[in-house]
């Protein structure tokens, strides 16, 4: 009989609080630099992507979220820490063994994130904010990072409440941070995987073949694909959407409101939630007339 190793999660959690942190940030970092040298030889679309000027906009909003993250006065960590002390959210009910408590929470904590995007998608206030996200005409690792600060501010106390709903334990939600930042950076990319090892993949995971139907100009192909870490959840819900490689390969980005310079200027970006882009589209068309 084979014994198996006991899943001692007080000691991993000391060592999740005394590490992930510096982990997340070396894994984003580290896969950023990765991916970023692999989209040269692997790229799924040769199509021009402008390095220089999208990567330095998406590095200067990179740079302004991370200014704006931490207003909120209550971290993921603190609130996932109130929640089990004071018994709340579901699975703090109940008196689970900590390795299924551990899985249930990582599923939880994706489950939140799907959620939230789904949300960024179908309220127009948050789609105003979430939209600079999809304004740029290109994918790569760079678009990644390319969020508009408030929706660090508009995301934050809605992850926070799911935390507290369904009780997502502090590994479990510290955990989970390493995970996203590897599995975001590798969704974004512009490589292509063999199919077969895509096909496999996105069986679970979250694949870049997949996020890039996301990325789609096509509304109804914005409106799917909404995981960000695992494909589960998208296929539970009926949002999960593939395409063929020809499809891929030809595969419209971005939005077809603004399609011009301004998807690149740093101060436009930040002010476009305030601007009505169907209005700003009909200018264009009369312009162009």
């Amino acid at each position: 009989m084979v014994e198996t190793l006991p899943f001692d999660n007080v000691a991993l959690e000391l060592w999740a609080r005394a590490n992930a942190e510096a982990l997340t940030y070396a894994v984003f970092l580290g896969l950023f630099a990765l991916m970023g040298f692999a989209e040269l030889v692997l790229a799924r679309s040769r199509a021009p992507a402008h390095r220089p000027r999208r990567w330095s906009t998406n590095a200067l909003l990179t740079v302004l979220w991370v200014f704006t993250a931490p207003i909120f006065p209550l971290s993921l960590l603190g609130a996932s820490e109130i929640a089990q002390a004071r018994g709340w959210g579901m699975m703090n009910w109940f008196r689970l063994d900590p390795l299924p408590a551990f899985a249930l929470g990582i599923l939880a904590r994706s489950l939140i994130s799907y959620g939230i995007h789904v949300a960024m998608h179908k309220v127009p206030l948050l789609w105003r904010i979430h939209r600079v996200h999809h304004l740029d005409p290109h994918l790569d690792v760079s678009t990644t990072t390319r969020f508009h600060p408030f929706e660090a501010l508009a995301s934050a106390p809605l992850v926070i409440a799911g935390i507290m709903i369904l009780g997502v334990s502090p590994l479990a939600v510290l955990l989970y941070e390493v995970f996203d930042a590897a599995m975001v950076v590798m969704a974004h990319a512009n490589m292509r995987l063999p199919r077969w090892l895509d096909r496999g993949l996105s069986l679970v995971f979250v694949t870049p073949d997949m996020h890039r139907v996301h990325h789609s100009a096509d509304q109804p192909e914005t409106d799917s694909n909404y995981g960000a870490t695992l494909s589960i959840w998208d296929r539970l819900f009926g949002t999960y959407r593939r395409k063929s490689q020809v499809e891929l390969a030809e595969l419209r980005l971005g939005l077809e409101e603004v399609r011009d310079e301004r998807v690149q200027r740093t101060l436009w970006l930040l002010a476009s939630p305030f601007l009505s882009l169907r209005r700003s589209m009909q200018r264009q068309g009369a312009h162009a007339g």
